[in-house]
């Protein structure tokens, strides 16, 4: 690594020069005041000075050339850093009290210490980003992960498990690679679980954001439970906010010969609930709620603390970026005890799901990929899994 100091007037002339000088690349790995020039202490100006750094090639052998071509950096010079420009920022706001203290010159100063940060935050993320990277055989498979909407950490970490697990002769046997890489999400997918009927009532609630499918699901679920299985079941739904939501459900329970109640409050779903109990399982349709909505999530909140389900099933669509999927686990996590996974067969990037499957810690129970009642859900497993989220992944087609 190369180290260089440099001085300037200003915090922005200076990285102008270590851009120039050592390239975008560059890592800031101190700053500090200095001064400079004067006669016995007297009339020195005040510069600063920026001790940064470059990441150089090493002259390579044969066989380093094997090895991955991004070398590791330690992120931490630039994580202390950052950490030193916000000690500094606190500091100068703390000796001006109030922004019309401030010289112009010292805003100046403040509002490029913010754009410096900002660059120092997007060398964090650039130079972790590069933190793994794999020799050629696998990082087609990295790259694979990723086209399967699998976030960078996870792909990472199977990759790295498998690259760990195998010897490097057997990278480019494609048939083992895939088969250890299956092992791998089938052991982070293990938590499975479906509903099963016993000798008392089961009752059983839908909840999710809306436009997840939520009332197809609980007609495939009833469905099979009714025409398959042979159990006697009542359908309630407390999606009054769709008329077409409820005529759904009517449609499903007359196809079937079940009941379908509508309810219109919390005291209407508990009276429900009691007039069927001689049913083996009740399925509760709730209304779609945005997670952004504190009053339509507390309606939720009041219907299920109610209506008190043995099973609450969080209805999610792989059709969701991961982000806003997270945000969704996140604001319904408390009322949940499943997951069902719809819209398999809609998404392109499927993968996203096992990040959603980690991070929810949840049992996964079924998984949906079609419109057709009952046929397109089936009882998730981890194998099932595994193959959703991989796909026929093979780096050599």
């Amino acid at each position: 690594m190369r180290v260089k100091r440099f001085t300037g007037d200003t915090i922005g002339d200076t990285m102008s020069r270590i851009k120039r000088e050592l390239g975008p690349d560059a890592v800031i790995l101190q700053t500090r005041r200095i001064k400079e020039g004067g006669f016995l202490g007297l009339f020195a100006r005040t510069k600063v000075e920026i001790t940064a750094a470059i990441e150089e090639e090493p002259v390579r052998t044969a066989i380093e050339s094997r090895e991955p071509a991004v070398k590791p950096i330690n992120s931490e010079y630039i994580k202390r850093a950052y950490e030193e420009y916000r000690k500094k920022e606190n500091e100068d706001v703390k000796e001006n009290k109030s922004d019309n203290d401030l010289t112009e010159d010292t805003k100046s100063e403040i509002k490029q210490m913010h754009n410096i940060l900002k660059e120092i935050k997007g060398q964090i993320a650039k130079f972790e980003k590069k933190q793994q990277s794999f020799p050629a055989p696998m990082e087609k498979w990295f790259d694979l992960l990723r086209q399967r909407g699998l976030s960078q950490e996870m792909a990472n970490e199977l990759i790295t498990a498998v690259s760990k697990e195998l010897r490097e002769e057997l990278w480019t046997d494609s048939a083992l690679v895939y088969a250890r890489l299956q092992n791998q999400v089938m052991k982070l997918c293990s938590q499975t679980d479906t509903i099963k009927p016993s000798d008392k009532t089961l009752v059983v609630a839908l909840v999710g954001p809306t436009g997840v499918g939520k009332t197809t699901t609980i007609g495939k679920l009833a469905a099979g439970f009714s025409i398959i299985e042979k159990k006697k079941i009542a359908l309630i739904t407390a999606d009054t906010y769709r008329v077409a939501a409820v005529e759904q459900l009517r449609t499903f329970g007359e196809i079937i010969g079940v009941p379908v109640e509508v309810v219109m409050n919390p005291e209407g779903l508990k009276e429900a609930i009691e007039r069927h109990r001689d049913k083996e399982l009740i399925f509760i349709d709730t209304a779609g709620r945005s997670p952004h909505h504190g009053e339509h999530m507390s309606e939720l909140e009041a219907f299920i603390s109610v209506g008190q389900p043995d099973l609450t099933m969080l209805v999610m669509s792989a059709t969701t970026n991961p982000a806003d999927q997270m945000l969704v686990y996140e604001r319904f996590k408390d009322l949940s005890t499943h997951l069902i996974l719809t819209k398999l067969d809609e998404s392109v990037a499927v993968g996203s799901i096992l990040d959603l499957i980690v991070k929810a810690n949840l049992p996964v129970a079924y998984l949906t990929n079609g419109q057709n009642v009952p046929d397109d859900i089936e009882a998730a497993t981890p194998q099932k899994l595994a193959r959703c989220i991989l796909g026929e992944v093979n780096p050599d087609v």
